[in-house]
């Protein structure tokens, strides 16, 4: 690539042509003040707050939106840029209350911070705080409130809303001082708006609240911990914002990679928490509740229902307790990721491997199965601006790309070397193997790139871990046969995936029935022995994301964290001899399976505890039954 070489402040760099003066003042560690610019946006140049003095044109120029030549002299902190950015910053204030004290966005709004650097320290115009009044907008919302007031028309908001995530939820509504950011269609909350947050994490001021956050913490009075989220298998980077004991929000990072699974989700671990291990509903002790389970797998016919929600190091621990103690191990993966995988195999005749930087070569995609833009509401953002066809009777969010769509697979329509996306949440059991095989045969026959994505957090590192597992239906019908005597839940996805009264039959034929889970409700409530788990943002650990290995972290406090709960329930397991077992599977459709329902408010068993998530699940279920 083409290097130039220019002066900043007197400081010669040698950068790409092309890039913008912001740019390259930033490999100088030069502060340059925005409000309307973000790396990730199309350049807009609204707010002009960016000037700086080229030398050479003897004029001022905005930083955002000018591009470096070869030999440019700039200077950022000369007297007329100064006063450039005083006289904007005074324009501003002119019109913005001084309501600070009141404000959620101080301590991190740039509005102040830039007012404290360049902006006048005391009003200019005589102009009271009571006449600085602009028509305000109700956006009819649960969750997020505009005060126009404190808007500084960077448009952003507008834009991520269109240029990452697609949904189209805001406009501009008039001109000038008197324009209002409003939503397309109100109430907001039965909108095409995801609440995925982004508007309210990139304003630069307090015009975009949350209304859940709304005067219940400052700022600096916070811990922020910089983790990745656990609601879906795409882990997406996340800064969590608690004070130890209570998360306040979960907000994204500079990569505008969140969606509302962490952003109203991030409400889970408040309501219904197992906090103390159960036998027969009597309260215990963790070391007699964990004797109790250790007894039970030394010494009687048990098998075990893993759950994809776990991370990388609870799960290796499950395998020792697996492969020490010799009892059945399946999971909720042998009937919907595990079956593709298997189909793709056979017929592309190699080992499926994930690349998602495949999405950013591709201008043309197809969909299949599963709307992407609910079972994965973040991955469809990776697909703006990109021709899609999706295949299948569910698309829903995904038309806000407005896609071609055809009902029917035919092999033959698909160009080679397509980008072809497939949710594993679409097919079940043997119909998910077929699905596998006709993915593969696209692979080898047309040299198709193939992404195969999970729903459940950790599938892929289960999977990547657990070469063995028994097929679930398999385990369920050694129960009724009385084969296996007790059974161990992780987690509760079965619940989404097996019709409730099999379930309660199954249950009522084990003797015991255990159950590891973060609530005191579900499963808990029938169980034998019940022991309480951690939550993604409780436990520091490693996860197989479809992005590659990522690491979450640890937020908030509790003294059941999964993985050191496995490790004393391994510590008390009586090492056996291993029988030699056949472990191939035969994936077959039983009626009991169901396929379940995902929206863009579902995130499994987790985010069914989420109240926001309810209430706003319930909203829009009860705007389409009036449309019914």
């Amino acid at each position: 690539m083409e290097k130039v070489k220019i002066k900043i402040d007197n400081q010669e760099i040698e950068v790409e042509k092309g890039i913008t003066v912001l740019e390259a003042a930033k490999r100088l560690n030069k502060l340059i003040p925005t409000f309307c610019y973000h790396e990730k946006l199309p350049i807009f140049g609204g707010c002009r707050i960016c000037l700086v003095w080229d030398v050479k044109a003897r004029r001022s120029i905005i930083a955002c939106g000018s591009y470096v030549y070869d030999g440019m002299e700039i200077e950022t902190e000369n007297e007329k840029v100064k006063e450039d950015r005083k006289f904007i910053l005074q324009m501003l204030f002119s019109r913005h209350p001084l309501d600070c004290p009141i404000c959620d966005k101080a301590g991190e709004c740039d509005l102040q911070n830039w007012g404290t650097y360049w902006g006048p320290q005391q009003n200019l115009l005589p102009i009271t705080p009571f006449e600085k009044v602009r028509l305000e907008d109700d956006w009819e919302s649960d969750y997020l409130e505009f005060v126009s007031n404190r808007c500084v028309l960077c448009i952003k908001c507008v834009s991520v809303c269109s240029n990452i995530v697609g949904a189209n939820a805001l406009y501009q509504l008039e001109r000038g001082f008197e324009t209002l950011i409003s939503p397309v269609t109100k109430p907001m909350d039965t909108s095409s708006c995801e609440m995925c947050g982004l508007c309210v994490d990139i304003c630069p001021v307090g015009a975009i609240l949350f209304k859940p956050f709304k005067f219940n913490a400052r700022p600096w009075l916070l811990k922020e911990t910089f983790s990745h989220c656990g609601m879906c298998s795409l882990n997406c980077p996340v800064v969590i914002d608690h004070d130890g004991k209570d998360i306040r929000r979960i907000r994204s990072t500079a990569d505008l990679n969140i969606c509302a699974g962490a952003y109203l989700g991030y409400d889970v671990y408040k309501e219904n928490r197992l906090k103390y291990p159960l036998i027969q509903n009597q309260v215990k002790t963790i070391d007699e509740a964990l004797q109790k389970v250790a007894d039970i797998i030394n010494n009687e016919e048990t098998a075990i229902i893993l759950s994809s929600y776990s991370n990388n190091e609870s799960l290796d621990i499950y395998k020792e307790i697996i492969e020490k103690s010799g009892i059945k191990a399946t999971s909720l993966s042998t009937i919907n990721t595990i079956p593709v995988l298997v189909g793709y195999k056979e017929t592309a005749e190699e080992d499926y491997t994930i690349d998602l930087s495949l999405i950013k070569e591709f201008k043309d995609v197809f969909i299949i199965g599963d709307d992407i833009a609910d079972t994965t509401p973040v991955l469809s953002y990776m697909l703006n601006g990109k021709n899609i066809t999706y295949i299948g009777k569910n698309a829903n969010r995904i038309k806000k790309f407005f896609p071609r769509i055809e009902e029917k697979l035919n092999i033959e329509d698909i160009p080679e070397n397509s980008l072809i996306i497939y949710s594993t949440t679409s097919d079940i059991a043997q119909q998910s193997y077929e699905m596998g095989k006709t993915l593969g045969r696209l692979k080898k026959e047309k040299n198709c790139n193939i992404l195969i994505i999970p729903f459940e957090r950790n599938s892929y590192g289960l999977i990547n871990r657990f070469e063995n597992l028994y097929y679930l239906p398999d385990i369920l019908k050694d129960i009724e046969e009385g084969k296996i005597k007790n059974l161990i839940i992780i987690g509760e996805e079965i619940t989404d995936y097996i019709e409730e009264e099999k379930l309660k039959y199954i249950f009522q034929k084990v003797e015991n029935l255990i159950v590891f889970s973060p609530f005191e409700d579900g499963l808990t409530l029938i169980s034998n022995i019940a022991i309480p788990i951690s939550l993604w943002f409780e436990e520091e650990g490693y996860i197989d994301s479809i992005f590659g290995k990522v690491k979450t972290k640890k937020s908030i406090k509790n003294i059941f964290e999964e993985k050191t709960i496995l490790q004393r329930l391994n510590n008390l397991i009586i090492k056996k001899e291993k029988p030699q077992i056949d472990y191939s599977i035969r994936f077959y459709d039983t009626d009991y399976i169901v396929k379940p329902e995902i929206k863009i408010w579902d995130f499994g068993y987790v985010g069914k505890r989420s109240n926001n998530l309810l209430n706003w699940k319930m909203k829009n279920i009860g705007v389409l039954e009036d449309a019914d």
